[in-house]
């Protein structure tokens, strides 16, 4: 496959060879890190069909006898097509110079140079996805509410009213924490609120048993908001108040979750010493809609910002599939 020449040590050789596959299975690596930028980026190109098909040229021209090691030929034959596909710029030509098949030589090294191209690509897109994603979690959007915990201020004021961020408020929002509650109850007071935003909050909080926790917690503390609202909103419901269905909320062992919110209700009932609530009619099911799309992002902890950017804004190599 190579012209012959006066060939380096079988040492040189080696570790020649070393080296270059050790870059070549970095190019190849599963690539753990790219998971944490986002769930929705791209995978990273890979090298590895590449060289699985390297590998069995390699295999095919340099069959090795068991229990014999390879010949200074068969190292220098290794070495050669792993400078090949290693080779970039003005090397290239003096590597594919040693094969008698120059054609083919080009055409292998024309892959692996088109590979190189797309994770170059992808590195850039990356470190700078990267970037804004720092600078959003830094800076990233007016208005918040951790400061004064005005989360329902801020939804009165948003025009037209965000029924897309209130259903993701709905379903993310922090059991127990205040400012949370107070949005709940705000959203949960308005006609344009969706079907599938009142069974998240109802079915979540009862799924994970904070119906009966949050009751107890206000009746210890001389109060009986969270009892008290939830009749309200429980109550709305079987009137009828709730008109829209749009979005989706998928109930997860929905038997199990109406059981847990009837054995919460009985223990809300002997805390209280009355009915706390009633029972919502319908509720416990699944609702077929579609995904909400909120102007903003809902941060429980640190307040709302705007939406963080979108990888399809950034690998556009990749999603064009460019080469």
């Amino acid at each position: 496959m190579i012209r012959r020449r006066q060939l380096p040590t079988i040492d040189q050789l080696r570790s020649e060879i070393t080296v270059a596959s050790s870059n070549i299975a970095g190019w190849a690596a599963i690539e753990d890190k790219r998971h944490r930028l986002s769930s929705g980026v791209p995978p990273k190109p890979d090298m590895a069909p590449l060289l699985a098909s390297v590998s069995a040229d390699i295999t095919r021209l340099q069959p090795i006898e068991k229990g014999r090691g390879m010949t200074v030929e068969q190292l220098a034959e290794r070495s050669t097509i792993y400078r090949l596909v290693a080779s970039q710029g003005q090397d290239a030509e003096d590597v594919i110079a040693l094969f008698k098949d120059r054609d083919a030589a080009r055409a292998l090294w024309l892959r692996a140079e088109a590979i190189r191209g797309q994770i170059d690509r992808y590195e850039t897109e990356a470190e700078a996805y990267r970037r804004a994603m720092s600078d959003w979690e830094q800076n990233g959007n007016i208005p918040r509410y951790h400061e004064d915990e005005d989360l329902v201020g801020i939804l009165r004021e948003t025009e037209p009213h965000d029924r897309d961020l209130w259903h993701v408020i709905a379903c993310e929002s922090e059991p127990g924490r205040k400012a949370d509650h107070d949005a709940l109850y705000w959203i949960f007071a308005q006609p344009a609120c969706d079907k599938a935003s009142v069974a998240a909050f109802i079915q979540r909080y009862a799924s994970a048993g904070y119906l009966e926790y949050l009751a107890k917690a206000g009746q210890k503390h001389g109060h009986t908001e969270f009892a008290d609202q939830t009749a309200q909103i429980i109550q709305r419901w079987n009137d009828g108040f709730y008109k829209t269905s749009e979005f989706g909320f998928a109930g997860k062992d929905l038997e199990t979750v109406e059981q847990a919110f009837l054995r919460q209700r009985d223990r809300a009932e002997e805390i209280l010493g009355r009915t706390p609530w009633g029972v919502p009619d319908g509720l416990f099911r699944s609702f077929e809609g579609r995904a909400p799309a909120p102007a903003l992002h809902f941060r429980h902890g640190d307040g709302l910002m705007k939406l963080p950017p979108r990888p399809e804004d950034f690998f556009t190599s990749l999603a064009t599939g460019g080469s």
